[in-house]
C-alpha cells in the first residue's frame, strides 16, 4: 500500500502544475515568489506588501492532515478591527509538504491566501473571496487532493466499505462502530502497511 506523499497516486496529475527542477524550494523563496506576484498587482500597495516581509513564517506539524496553512495572531487581537494588519499577526504557519515540486503552485496559493488574512481580511467574505480568486493557479480540488493525500500519508488504518469500496483513512481503528453514509454498511478496518 502507498502511503507517502510522494508516491501516493493522484486523481488527476493534470491539476498539479510541477515547477522547474531548478527552483530552491526553500520556505524563502515561496514567501518571495508570492509577495513578488503581489507588488505586482494593483490590488496591494507598496506599505502592504513591504509589511509582510516582516511577518514571521513557520510550518506546521508534519502530520497535519487539515490545515494547509494557518495565520496565528497575537492574544487578545481584535480581529474585528479595522485596523487589523501584519503587526497583529504572530506568525502565518504552512504545512512543510508544501515545499516540494509537486506541491509547490499550490503552497504559494495557501501562502497567498494566509497574507491576506494578515493583511487583514480575517472572515472569508465577498471580499477576500475577491482578492483569493484573482491568484491564478491551482483549483480548490487540488486543495482536496492534498488534504486526501496528507491523511493517507499519516493513517494507520483504512475504514474500507465493502459495498461502494470506499477507503477512509484514519489513524484509529473503528470496530465495527462506523457505517458508510452512501451503503449503510459497517466499514471494515484494514490497518495500512508501512
Amino acid at each position: 500500500m502507498q502511503t507517502t506523499i510522494d508516491d501516493w497516486p493522484s486523481s488527476s496529475d493534470d491539476d498539479i502544475v510541477p515547477v522547474a527542477e531548478s527552483v530552491d524550494l526553500s520556505i524563502e523563496c515561496l514567501v518571495q515568489s508570492v509577495l513578488d506576484w503581489m507588488a505586482a498587482q494593483r490590488y496591494f500597495t507598496k506599505n502592504e506588501v513591504e509589511s509582510l516581509k516582516r511577518v514571521e513564517i513557520g510550518l506546521l506539524r508534519r502530520n497535519a492532515t487539515q490545515k494547509h496553512g494557518v495565520c496565528r495572531y497575537h492574544r487578545d487581537t481584535d480581529v474585528n478591527s479595522p485596523a487589523l494588519g501584519p503587526r497583529d499577526v504572530k506568525c502565518i504557519d504552512i504545512h512543510p509538504g508544501l515545499l516540494t515540486e509537486k506541491w509547490w503552485n499550490y503552497g504559494q496559493k495557501v501562502l497567498y491566501h494566509e497574507f491576506l488574512h494578515a493583511l487583514g481580511h480575517f472572515s472569508h467574505n465577498s471580499d477576500f473571496r475577491r482578492l483569493e480568486d484573482a491568484w491564478d493557479g491551482p483549483d480548490k480540488e487540488c486543495g482536496r487532493l492534498f488534504t486526501e493525500v496528507m491523511r493517507r500519508a499519516n493513517a494507520s488504518w483504512l475504514w474500507i466499505c465493502d459495498g461502494c469500496h470506499k477507503e477512509f483513512p484514519r489513524r484509529k481503528r473503528g470496530r465495527g462502530k462506523f457505517r458508510c453514509r452512501d451503503c449503510n454498511i459497517v466499514l471494515r478496518d484494514v490497518a495500512v502497511s508501512n
